[in-house]
């Protein structure tokens, strides 16, 4: 039960990848963004967006070994306690800039066999991946718009395991990345 929690607290941040890189593809899960102009020329849009996806594969986090983990997206969710997810961009002409933020916050809690060296675990990932940009319009028609874009994600995950009762009671222990793409 402690390696399973353990692999879903890890696996939260692959699964933010995945939906992060996803959300630049138009889907049904897209809602329709609606853009304002003002007086000065510039277009603004904002939209809230929600990615629900399962996660399998073999993760390691602590300088621990590898475990195998295969969650459905109604895994997931039971122990989803936040998440957030939105894009903006802001026009001038053939200009623009965009954002998108995604944070999500997952934990879970069960009891270790035989309590020995623990009688209780509870384990809490989170997730952070902001992005800025900037593009130009390269072609554009009443249908579509071709931009050429370039920018900055920074990602930050951070999961914390806790344990009570048994040997490592009042125990916890945390690992932190932060990167950019």
């Amino acid at each position: 039960m402690q390696a399973h929690l353990f692999s879903i607290a890890t696996m939260t941040c692959f699964l933010v990848v995945g939906g992060a890189l996803a959300a630049d593809l138009k889907s049904p899960m897209t809602p329709e963004v609606q853009e304002t102009e003002t007086a000065g020329g510039w277009t603004f849009s904002f939209a809230p967006y929600f990615w629900a996806a399962g996660l399998k594969g073999d993760v390691a986090s602590f300088g621990l070994p590898e475990a195998h983990i295969d969650a459905s997206f109604g895994d997931i969710f039971d122990h989803l306690e936040f998440a957030a997810m939105a894009m903006g961009e802001a026009r001038y002409g053939f200009y623009g800039q965009f954002g998108d933020v995604i944070y999500t916050k997952i934990s879970g809690q069960g009891a270790t066999p035989r309590g020995v060296v623990a009688s209780d675990v509870s384990v809490s990932a989170e997730t952070f991946a902001g992005l800025l940009g900037v593009g130009y319009t390269i072609f554009e028609d009443s249908a579509a718009r071709l931009d050429v874009a370039g920018g900055a994600r920074i990602w930050s995950a951070k999961n914390e395991v806790s344990f009570s009762g048994g040997i490592l009671d009042g125990r916890s222990a945390t690992d932190d990345a932060t990167w950019v793409d």
